[in-house]
């Protein structure tokens, strides 16, 4: 398997190289097990014109290669926190400013909607059975769709009515490439799922995100 293939060249590299202390070593590795770590708080905060990932790999490239992230545990067992992104195709997005995660919500059926900042667990009853979704519009060669708990995904696939997570993506984190800038952030989507990540780019005007505690 491809993935299983990418672990063990990852090993190799890291005993090909020598590394000085053992939290780098301990980061390394968790990298190569779970996929890298992502933060947009940190990266809000970056004026680098490249992300660069804790075990000091370069990362969410922009030129159609593959990054492999790992769940940010505490967003997914705890909740999200979340601000305001934007308004598009008659929805009203919001994006979680630790793990990127967006939100997706129609106009009409969006209740945070005189909300700054705002903190939601996710659906586990969508994770497990799926997510029915609307149709939101087609854009760059995918057809987006929505669920009504917010969570968004490009398709290549169209007029489909349910999206289901893989098991890959559970167990082995998501593997992501950039589709479009959208103002102040950079668009990821997983290449299994077509879950999609708004990471926070500094070059592209954004202002730093603040986790409110």
């Amino acid at each position: 398997m491809a993935e299983l293939n990418l672990i063990s060249r990852g090993f190799e590299s890291i005993a090909a190289k020598p590394v000085t202390t053992l939290p780098r070593l301990l980061v390394k590795l968790g990298c190569i097990l779970f996929g890298h770590s992502v933060d947009n708080s940190r990266f809000g905060r970056d004026a680098l014109g490249s992300k660069v990932c804790l075990c000091g790999s370069a990362y969410l490239q922009k030129g159609g290669e593959e990054t492999r992230i790992r769940h940010t545990v505490s967003c997914f067992i705890g909740q999200h926190s979340y601000i305001r992104a934007g308004e598009r195709s008659g929805h009203r997005e919001y994006v979680c400013v630790q793990c990127g995660h967006p939100l997706l919500f129609a106009l009409q059926n969006d209740v945070y909607s005189n909300e700054a900042f705002f903190r939601k667990s996710v659906r586990y009853l969508c994770n497990l059975f799926g997510h029915r979704v609307h149709a939101v519009i087609e854009r760059a060669g995918f057809s987006e769709y929505a669920c009504e708990c917010g969570h968004s995904f490009l398709k290549r696939a169209r007029r489909l009515k349910k999206v289901k997570h893989p098991l890959i993506c559970l167990l082995a984190g998501h593997y992501v490439s950039h589709v479009e800038q959208r103002g102040n952030y950079s668009e990821y989507v997983c290449r299994n799922c077509g879950h999609t990540f708004l990471f926070a780019d500094c070059l592209a005007g954004a202002s730093p995100l603040t986790v409110v505690r």
